[in-house]
């Protein structure tokens, strides 16, 4: 029964992560405002420290931790970052998590300890292909100067954590 558990939670975090995606996508064929942006962005961060926060207390493995350290740490300054910028464009970041970035985090809180390595990982690399798109696409089309540096900015370090994940993906 507890492999069937896990089997659920993890399809659906995986769920989770395709629905933020298509969110993603949808956002780039239509110009995102500055405050569409500075709201996902913001909520992609809290997902990341959020998220790395539970694996550096359930993680039992090296690896992860070290990544999840390296989230907390580059995700906050780029909150930071990200509220300096949006105040210099006169837009509102918000404090809290879409609902989708909030479910994502209670699905992995509710995983157990075995399976959550594996867990995280999937979301990991979902979460960094959805926050490299939603930079990316902004960094090209933003019309917010200063939220637009910040994302030309915040794309490298990105992708390099998508990269990141990718590999622990492969290790596990």
């Amino acid at each position: 029964m507890k492999e069937d558990e896990m089997n659920i939670r993890r399809t659906a975090i995986a769920a989770a992560a395709v629905g933020l995606m298509s969110s993603i996508a949808l956002a780039q064929t239509a110009t995102m405002s500055p405050q569409e942006f500075a709201t996902m962005a913001a909520s992609s961060d809290l997902l990341e420290i959020r998220s790395s926060e539970l694996a550096m207390q359930k993680s039992q493995t090296a690896a992860v931790q070290e990544f999840a350290q390296m989230m907390i740490n580059d995700h906050t300054k780029a909150s930071k970052d990200l509220m300096a910028a949006a105040q210099k464009d006169g837009v509102t970041v918000p404090a809290a998590m879409t609902e989708k970035h909030a479910s994502q985090v209670e699905a992995l809180n509710t995983t157990d300890n075995e399976a959550f390595d594996a867990a995280y990982i999937d979301a990991q690399v979902a979460a960094h292909q959805e926050a490299l798109a939603l930079m990316t696409s902004y960094a090209e089309s933003g019309d917010a100067a200063a939220l637009k540096a910040h994302a030309q900015k915040s794309a490298p370090i990105v992708q390099k954590h998508f990269e990141h994940a990718q590999q622990l993906d492969k290790a596990k």
